[in-house]
């Protein structure tokens, strides 16, 4: 497939797909559009795509030069972002060189998870090269057993993006339970990132939008789901002509499709249906008075209720503030990190750090911070910065990768009036503001691809005494599970090293006796005296021989444990208790010491 037959059929894939969005009502349509859709995305996106059948070189000859090219740009090129060789990334496979008709070109494909690779077009070249060099070699061995025609003179490289899956799916021994606990909606979702503020006012809802047109721009296939349900920002920010909220077509199902515009899928309250019966859905309908349990139930709807489809990245834009929506968040979905949006003023920048804070405690990394609104640019041409231009530097020490400045903008204004986003319109006067929305999604594509791999940095780390070395285990690998073939089961944690894994026994009453944040054991816990009674109980059962464990108390009994986002596990007690563990709680009550983090434990 060659640069054109490629393209032509990505366009026919947007065309057929915005065709099928907009006649979802007449079956005919929808049924030829979607036939058309998936004969594309066969050619483009299919794990195994049907090259033609290249009679230049023979069998054997091709073989051997897929081969030697898949070899060296597998073993010789080395991804820039995540310093590994594409050979063990997986993004060659067996089928990834074709031959034209001519004999004259080469092509070569690339799997990547995900288009959104900010050195992409560093990449190609760094492939490109490669695959020049060792082609040249293999033409100088076998020289003599070419045909005249095969001059293969010429090498193009492509990259498709295969489809996604949830990232946290890659990283853990069962991905079918990853699967299960996002439910249908987000299946096929790889990424989940969260725009915050601690203040309104600060553009929260505007730098959400254009970054995620901005990935999009990128080549990302991106979701919008703006979850600020006491002020939705969405309607007026982005003006689709079909604002239709319409049924999943996935039976009993109950799930709705997101409005799909200009390339990027949204989703708000806004945009529901007044009738819908929820309060402060529609444009036109009353404010929304819900109390916290209530918004939690419409959060999940909206997240988990919508047929996201495939997604490389879905958005969220969270109401400003530290509270319910930000909380039921983080620890019902695995975040692969957020976005804080502040001014450079003191105040708001005080109350940032506490954001980053609480992210970071619930397993959350902070990936950038936009300052919006820092400086303005007089008619002269020099930049005035009304809230002081050091804060910037104060941002260094809260462990977040990359800070970005916007520009008290009145393109960004306008944009906002015309509900045609920025990044969107890409007027030519706001060329410095769509250079730091560049930026910011080029930082934030980089720390997902890193997710992706689990290429991260763990900020925590514990080593074992029992098991006598001292190796160190990284907090964020922790996994539990119930060994239900004793009675009562019993609460296994396994942590990951850089060279190995060990699993660990948790005693109930030494669980619960601690605090479920902090792992501190709590002095007056009625459970402490517990962990004694329990192991005398033990002893004589396996005295007596008869093969009973005895009657355990209910609230040393567990019943279920679900994984929590990347913060830690809820479990459930037979005594009617559930308890949220944080991942360095569950740590400490295994045995494990905090160890001070190095780079040679990163490493």
């Amino acid at each position: 497939m060659n640069s054109y037959q490629l393209s032509l059929s990505v366009l026919r894939v947007r065309r057929s797909t915005v065709c099928l969005n907009r006649f979802r009502d007449n079956q005919e349509i929808a049924s030829r559009c979607r036939r058309l859709v998936e004969r594309s995305i066969g050619g483009v996106q299919s794990k195994e795509p049907s090259w033609r059948s290249y009679r230049t070189l023979s069998q054997r000859l091709r073989a051997d030069m897929e081969e030697a090219l898949k070899s060296a740009v597998g073993r010789g090129v080395k991804d820039p972002v995540l310093n590994r060789d594409l050979g063990s990334l997986g993004w060659l496979n067996s089928r990834c060189v074709a031959i034209s008709d001519d004999g004259q070109t080469v092509e070569l494909l690339l799997r990547l998870p995900s288009l959104l690779h900010p050195e992409l077009e560093h990449l190609k070249k760094l492939v490109a090269s490669e695959a020049t060099k060792a082609m040249f070699q293999w033409k100088q061995e076998h020289g003599s057993s070419l045909p005249d025609k095969a001059a293969l003179s010429r090498l193009n490289v492509e990259v498709i993006a295969v489809s996604p899956v949830p990232f946290m799916s890659r990283l853990v021994e069962n991905p079918d339970e990853v699967i299960r606990e996002l439910g249908p909606g987000l299946e096929n979702v790889s990424h989940v990132i969260a725009v915050y503020s601690c203040k309104g006012g600060v553009g929260k809802s505007t730098v959400a939008v254009n970054l995620a047109y901005e990935l999009a721009q990128m080549g990302g296939r991106v979701g919008l789901l703006d979850l600020d349900l006491y002020g939705p920002s969405l309607p007026v920010l982005v003006q689709p002509k079909d604002k239709t909220v319409r049924r999943s077509s996935k039976k009993g199902s109950g799930m709705v499709f997101p409005i799909e515009h200009e390339g990027v899928r949204l989703l708000s309250l806004g945009f529901v249906n007044s009738n819908s019966g929820v309060q402060g859905s529609g444009t036109n309908n009353g404010a929304a008075i819900m109390r916290g349990p209530l918004v939690v139930k419409v959060v999940a709807q909206l997240l988990k209720g919508t047929d996201w489809g495939e997604l490389d990245v879905l958005v969220l834009d969270l109401p400003p503030g530290t509270g319910d929506v930000q909380l039921a968040v983080c620890q019902d979905l695995a975040l692969s990190g957020a976005v804080a949006v502040t001014t450079p003023s003191k105040l708001a920048t005080t109350d940032t750090r506490k954001g980053i804070e609480m992210f970071t405690s619930l397993g959350v990394p902070t990936l950038a911070v936009v300052e919006n609104m820092s400086y303005f640019v007089c008619e002269g041409g020099k930049k005035h910065y009304p809230f002081g231009s050091g804060s910037i530097n104060d941002w260094k020490g809260a462990k977040v990768p990359t800070t970005v400045q916007f520009p008290i903008s009145p393109s960004a204004n306008d944009a906002t009036e015309t509900g045609v986003p920025l990044c969107l319109a890409r007027p030519e006067r706001a060329a410095e503001e769509l250079g730091s929305f560049r930026k910011l999604a080029a930082a934030v594509s980089r720390e997902l691809l890193r997710v992706h791999y689990g290429d991260t940095e763990a900020d925590e780390y514990v080593e074992i005494p029992s098991n006598h070395s001292d190796e160190a285990f990284a907090v964020a690998s922790i996994q539990l599970s119930l060994d239900k073939t004793n009675s009562p089961p019993h609460i296994v944690l396994r942590l990951f090293s850089a060279s190995g894994a060990t699993q660990q026994r948790i005693h109930p009453a030494g669980l619960r006796s601690r605090d479920p944040r902090t792992g501190d054991v709590i002095e007056d816990s009625p459970f402490r005296h517990k962990i004694e009674e329990s192991n005398r109980e033990e002893v004589q059962v396996h005295k007596s021989g008869n093969g009973s464990t005895g009657k355990t108390s209910p609230s040393l009994t567990p019943i279920s444990a679900v994984r929590k986002g990347r913060y830690g596990f809820a479990v459930q007690w037979a005594d009617g208790a559930t308890i949220i563990y944080s991942k360095i709680c569950l740590a400490r009550a295994a045995g494990g010491k905090a160890i001070p983090k190095s780079s040679d434990i990163a490493d």
